[in-house]
């Protein structure tokens, strides 16, 4: 679940530059996860449901088991983000490579 592809299948960009790169997005899952929770939190003010303590926490444990496939797959692509920059040539060079 939530593999990576090792290289680009267009461009042979290698999508993992040393043995357990993504590691590092550990620590990007935590601030995301930290974001999901506050903002989990706050709708639960928003819409007037007022939970005791217990009841609260365990609203943020299910948002958060719900989300984690998507918060480790975001975490990942800005992880990589930091780290592999977008060029405009290779883009349009491997467009125009798909439609010939």
């Amino acid at each position: 679940m939530n593999k990576v592809k090792e290289a680009c299948p267009k461009c042979g960009l290698k999508y993992s530059i040393e043995p357990a790169f993504y590691t590092g997005s550990m620590y990007v899952s935590y601030a995301v996860g930290v974001a999901v929770a506050i903002a989990a939190y706050l709708l639960s003010l928003i819409f007037g449901l007022h939970f005791e303590p217990i009841g609260i926490l365990l609203s943020i444990v299910a948002v958060l088991l719900i989300a984690m496939p998507y918060i480790g797959a975001v975490s990942k692509s800005i992880w990589a983000h930091f780290f592999f920059k977008y060029n405009p040539e290779i883009a349009k060079k491997t467009s125009n490579d798909s439609r010939a």
